[in-house]
């Protein structure tokens, strides 16, 4: 039986804690993240929302803390096997980050939509115009890049 088979859960959890202190700590984005998601969730308290809108919401913000701790991740640890620059490194740490940025412009879309209605009696429309100016800014963004 080697080390890690004989870990308790209660171990799991301390290095499951010292990383989400490691991330906290360590990453702005994540910090500022995690204080929004926080207002968003406290603001809902206090929306008249249906059961599906919280959870829809809390889902939401997780999915962005969950990117923002992937991307931290993937970049801590390309750092760690390629520490020198390359124009390939560089594409895998865009595009993560670019990973966190779609996760984040849909949890303004959801919030859009469901704190639209509540506060504001908005049609669901607001929410979903700024998903597609999202979705047109990266496919125009995209024909402009590839025809450089």
């Amino acid at each position: 039986m080697n080390k890690k088979e004989n870990r308790t859960l209660k171990q799991s959890f301390s290095y499951a804690f010292q990383g989400l202190a490691e991330i906290y700590k360590t990453q702005r984005n994540f910090r500022i993240q995690s204080l929004i998601g926080l207002i968003v969730l406290i603001a809902a308290l206090f929306a008249n929302l249906s059961d599906q809108e919280f959870i829809i919401l809390v889902l939401t913000v997780m999915a962005v803390l969950i990117m923002e701790t992937v991307n931290t991740v993937i970049e801590k640890l390309i750092d760690f096997l390629h520490p020198f620059y390359s124009s390939s490194i560089k594409i895998i740490k865009d595009v993560s980050a670019a990973a966190v940025l779609i996760a984040s412009i849909f949890a303004a879309s959801i919030g859009t939509i469901i704190f639209g209605r509540a506060f504001f009696n908005m049609p669901a429309k607001y929410g979903i115009i700024l998903g597609v100016i999202f979705l047109l800014f990266i496919n125009l963004s995209g024909f402009i890049f590839k025809r450089k």
